[in-house]
């Protein structure tokens, strides 16, 4: 596509002026824009709730752990971190849960319009199975219904009616029938009529009018085919089980208790992620603090010598003994004295045989 040099300019002159926000209230929004649950990635995205929640428990675990390594007290923050990303997880697909609950019915008749639509927007491909499919529901009767209304309404406009050949092929394809068979069936006969070809009708259909009011008669015709394909359709959807459907949908919120959605399916895979993640660096933890452990122990210097403890004595107080006296100074006996007393202590002993010698 070729930009002219005013309309070039001009984008430039935008560019330009559009810087973003400015202030850091605008700035902080800007950054969340994209921001959806955080459950994502390392954990840098998160909300300034979490961001409180994560610190608090930092410091409950450094408290009750007590990591003595600086790796230890970064598994800390990593343990933090991913716990309170597995709460979240939870709190987003218990939420998600709750809302599909509150909105089951609703989004029970949502489903069913939407699968009516989609059944009628591949009619053309496969006009005869798609008809079946759709006469199974009143959503999808409806759908024809109001297809074959909208044609008659066209048919209807005053002065010009349109039919042309896509309303053609259109009725032909709500018969069942693919687009080529259109103008051999029963409508296609009369639209040809319609449009001045008489040649698909039988001598007693209009014969005897002119050509003007031939046609008059074949739209007149059309109308009633269009009239007896809604009557048709409204007697079979009362045919229809209405019953099962009411049943169908009034258990829509007990099926909405397991979420099969992608997001949810996410959620429940972020939240397993988190817990092995967060046991994981809880045992990291462990073997980094246990071995930090061992090596303080081995390189700690050795410790001095415990003092020696005094033996241990009796309780009774120990008395030293008392040297002798020494004995008062007694004076000499002579020699000749002692030997002469010896002698009568010898000669009584044999005069007494009971008494034994000295010597």
């Amino acid at each position: 596509m070729i930009i002219s040099e005013a309309r070039l300019a001009a984008n430039r002159a935008n560019s330009a002026r559009s810087k973003g926000p400015t202030s850091p209230e605008g700035k902080a929004i800007s950054r969340r824009n994209a921001f959806k649950h955080g459950l994502t990635g390392q954990g840098i995205v998160r909300s300034e709730t979490d961001a409180e929640i994560i610190q608090e428990r930092v410091e409950a675990l450094e408290a009750d752990m007590k990591p003595i390594s600086p790796a230890g007290s970064i598994l800390i923050g990593q343990m933090a971190t991913l716990s309170v990303r597995a709460e979240r997880a939870v709190e987003h697909e218990s939420a998600a849960i709750a809302y599909q609950v509150r909105h089951a019915a609703d989004a029970f008749d949502e489903e069913r319009l939407d699968q009516a639509d989609d059944l009628f927007e591949k009619l053309s491909e496969d006009p005869r199975n798609t008809l079946r499919k759709l006469r199974k529901s009143p959503e999808g009767v409806d759908r024809l219904i109001e297809a074959w209304r909208d044609l008659r309404s066209d048919l209807a406009i005053d002065p010009t009616p349109e039919w042309s050949a896509s309303h053609l092929e259109r009725a032909a394809n709500l018969l069942g029938l693919k687009s080529k068979h259109a103008r051999s069936s029963r409508i296609g006969a009369l639209s040809r009529a319609y449009w001045g070809d008489f040649a698909a009708l039988g001598n007693d259909e209009g014969a005897d009018l002119d050509d003007a009011f031939r046609r008059d008669w074949a739209k007149a015709m059309i109308f009633d085919f269009i009239d007896a394909e809604i009557a048709g359709l409204e007697a079979h959807c009362e045919t229809l089980d209405f019953e099962t459907i009411a049943l169908d949908r009034a258990e829509a919120g007990a099926r909405a208790l397991f979420d099969s959605s992608k997001a949810a399916t996410l959620a429940r895979r972020y939240e397993a992620e988190a817990r092995r993640s967060f046991f994981k660096a809880l045992k990291e933890f462990r073997l980094v603090e246990t071995e930090s452990a061992i090596l303080a122990e081995a390189t700690a210097p050795p410790a001095p010598p415990a003092p020696t403890p005094p033996p241990v004595g009796s309780f009774r107080q120990t008395i030293a003994p008392r040297e002798p006296e020494p004995s008062p100074d007694l004076p000499k006996v002579p020699s000749s004295l002692n030997s002469t007393r010896m002698d009568r202590i010898n000669e009584t002993s044999l005069s007494h045989p009971g008494l034994k010698s000295t010597r």
